[in-house]
This record gives C-alpha cells, sequence and structure tokens, in this order.
C-alpha cells in the first residue's frame, strides 16, 4: 500500500521542459563556440598590443629623461641607444627578427606569429610612437 502511494506522489521533469532546456543549452552553446575558436589569435593579437604599448612607454620615459635632463634632447639617436636610452628587450616570448628594431621600426615575432610595426621618430616636441604597419 506504501509503494503505490510513493509512485503517485513521485515529481519530475516533463518531456516539454526538458527539449526546452535542450534548445536553450544548444543556443548558448551556439554562440559560445565560435568566441573560443578565435581565443589563442585574439590573445596572440593582444600581446602584440601590449608590447606596443610598452615600447611606446618606454620611448616616452627615454625622452622625458633627456628633456629634463641638463644636456637636453639632442636627436632620436640618444633616446634609441641601449645603454642610456630605450631597451627594446620586451622578454623571452618576444624576439625582433635580426637586425632590427632599427629606427623606423622592425618585425616583432610573438608565439610563432609576426607583425610589422613602424616607429615614427622623437624629435624636441614629441616622443617616438610605435604603431602596427
Amino acid at each position: 500500500m506504501k509503494y503505490q502511494k510513493f509512485l503517485r506522489n513521485q515529481e519530475g521533469f516533463t518531456l516539454v521542459e526538458i527539449i526546452a532546456v535542450l534548445i536553450i543549452l544548444g543556443f548558448l552553446t551556439a554562440m559560445a563556440v565560435p568566441r573560443y575558436i578565435d581565443l589563442e589569435q585574439n590573445a596572440k593579437q593582444r600581446g602584440f598590443d601590449v608590447a606596443i604599448s610598452e615600447l611606446n612607454g618606454r620611448e616616452s620615459l627615454a625622452w622625458t629623461k633627456f628633456k629634463i635632463s641638463t644636456s637636453g634632447y639632442i636627436d632620436d639617436a640618444q633616446i634609441r641607444n641601449p645603454l642610456n636610452g630605450v631597451s627594446y628587450y620586451l622578454g623571452g616570448d618576444y624576439t625582433w627578427n635580426p637586425g632590427d628594431p632599427q629606427p623606423s621600426g622592425g618585425t616583432l615575432e610573438f608565439k610563432g606569429e609576426s607583425v610589422t610595426l613602424i616607429r615614427a621618430s622623437s624629435d624636441d616636441s614629441r616622443p617616438a610612437v610605435w604603431s602596427r604597419f
């Protein structure tokens, strides 16, 4: 007798509810999967953006250092001098093509991808600026 009452009071999901949940999960998956497919490529591009920002920050600091020094700003070559100016080493994951960076830019590699960067030289009124070609 108790066994029959137990079966009658049992509740669960209907087939319509289960199908509705599966449809919602299908839509969410269809929207999320394309974002994960390009995730690695997007991360590499953001890595290049970080490197460009770092180079621009270093150029600004070196330019400012020379502007406020007693000798003052002389020319762009003093900024590019690795002994007293900008260091172009960005860490072990970043490498420059042999011979780069040049005064006008260069090719930077990161995680198997490469991008050509251009450098607008500094002058007496502004620091050098790095950007993508």
